[in-house]
């Protein structure tokens, strides 16, 4: 019995010494997955969700880092505040449509490419205020 716990411990210290610190949780949705749910008119609430959460944590994420004074903090997208879910989610799935290496990949890294693209920062900066227009 003493072997057979030095052997599971042994390996138990391998699997987490083979892990690296900065590993973070993924989502299992894939790309195809998004895809399908951003296209059913069934589950575009659902897509929505979804894409607005990753909206949100982007912006959070950023004003987060404001607070710790990294206010140069690189931003992957910057979507407009006039920009409606239903736009960011077409733009989504035709994005898909031409990248479908993206289909395999977490849904998660499928919108952040595809918003990074759609909506890069420097057009959002250089774009008039609203009601300066």
């Amino acid at each position: 019995m003493k072997v057979f716990s030095a052997v599971l411990l042994a390996s138990g210290l391998l699997v987490t010494t083979a892990v690296p610190a900065h590993a973070q949780r993924v989502s299992k949705v894939s790309g195809k997955a998004l895809g399908n749910m951003c296209s059913a008119s069934k589950s575009t609430a659902l897509c929505d969700a979804y894409l607005a959460g990753v909206m949100d944590s982007e912006v959070w994420a950023k004003k987060y880092d404001s607070y710790a004074d990294d206010a140069g903090a690189p931003v992957a997208f910057c979507v407009p505040t006039g920009e409606t879910t239903t736009q960011v989610r077409g733009k989504l799935i035709s994005w898909l449509h031409a990248h479908t290496d993206a289909l395999t990949q977490p849904g998660g890294k499928a919108v952040y490419r595809a918003l990074h693209e759609a909506y890069p920062c420097h057009a959002a900066a250089s774009a008039p205020a609203e009601g300066q227009k």
